[in-house]
């Protein structure tokens, strides 16, 4: 008897260890990941803010309204392509963290189905006579509860790609639109330009 319960201890040392681990990794990415949301929006707001500076310096020195107008349209392309490479890589971002929690989640529940199987398999070899058909039944809903678990794994994947695909796909249909607002408001500064 005494065997049995060093096995079950040192198990339970290992599963610890390994949930330990995995807890610093998810949280290590965690705060990685914020770091990285953090500093991009930061020079974002601080591109944002210098740009914001010049085109007021501009506009405060322009006397023609028709010349303001041309200044805000040349400002649109811009920050069209802007919001569209911020929008990248924030999808970037999300794509990373989720590959790192999504890694861990298989390899805590590989390591939780092995220590439960061990476990399963020393309680079923040291139970009285009579009881397997009870092992059977737990071994089988363990596997019955893996199954599950790859189901919901493979959802959550399927998941984060189409939201990863989701903003690419975004990102590129929201500097299309802007650039032809571009391109028709250059062309009717242009054209108002030429009547006067």
């Amino acid at each position: 008897m005494v065997p049995n319960v060093e096995q079950y201890m040192n198990s339970s040392k290992t599963f610890l260890e390994s949930q330990t681990t995995a807890f610093k990794t998810l949280a290590s990415t965690a705060l990685e990941s914020t770091e990285k949301v953090t500093t991009l929006n930061l020079a974002a707001l601080k591109a944002s803010a210098a740009d914001a500076g010049n085109v007021l310096t501009q506009a405060s020195s322009i006397r023609d309204p028709q010349a303001l107008f041309a200044l805000i349209s040349a400002q649109v392309q811009p920050n069209a392509e802007k919001a569209a490479s911020y929008a990248r890589y924030l999808g970037e971002i999300f794509a990373e963290t989720q590959a790192v929690f999504s890694k861990a989640a298989e390899a805590q529940v590989a390591e939780v189905s092995r220590v439960a199987a061990a476990l399963v398999d020393q309680v079923a070899a040291a139970s009285p006579a009579g009881s397997s058909d009870a092992m059977a039944l737990v071994k089988s809903m363990m596997g019955t509860a893996n199954a599950v678990y790859e189901q919901v794994n493979k959802v959550a994947k399927q998941t984060g790609e189409a939201l990863q695909a989701q903003t690419a796909t975004f990102a590129g249909q929201y500097a299309q639109p802007l650039k032809t607002m571009q391109t028709a408001a250059a062309t009717a500064a242009n054209s108002t330009t030429e009547a006067a």
